[in-house]
């Protein structure tokens, strides 16, 4: 089955550039001059708009197929990634934060949903552990 691997393969990619920039985007913030609430808030400003791109992002999967917000989401991606590498102010890296956080939100129910359509409902839930072991 060349679907899973693939899956896996683009789950594993559209989440490895958020957790690579982890260690060092505090440190990037401090060197654009952000103070401590400011790192923290850069920081965080993934998770928070993720998590609101999540729930928007499983609406857009249901209406219109996981093709487009997947292909949309990756390239959010790509276009953060080339962003990050722009910034010259800590309120650039912010901005690039929301982006990044928006974008992401639409790889994770895209992926999932490819889950969901290839696995048989007894296989399922193995089919999703490995879903989570590519993240």
């Amino acid at each position: 089955m060349k679907t899973p691997r693939l899956n896996f393969f683009v789950t594993l990619i559209g989440f490895l550039d958020t957790h690579l920039l982890i260690p060092v985007l505090a440190l990037y913030a401090a060197a654009l001059s952000a103070g401590p609430t400011a790192v923290g808030l850069i920081v965080g400003l993934y998770s928070v708009t993720n998590t609101i791109a999540n729930i928007l992002g499983g609406r857009l999967v249901d209406r219109f197929g996981y093709k487009g917000p997947l292909l949309g989401g990756l390239a959010g991606d790509a276009l953060a990634m080339f962003g990050y590498s722009l910034s010259q102010a800590p309120w650039h890296l912010a901005l690039v934060r929301l982006f990044h956080g928006a974008s992401g939100g639409l790889v994770g129910p895209a992926t999932m949903s490819v889950v969901a359509r290839d696995s048989s409902p007894p296989r399922r839930g193995r089919a999703m552990g490995f879903y989570g072991m590519a993240i």
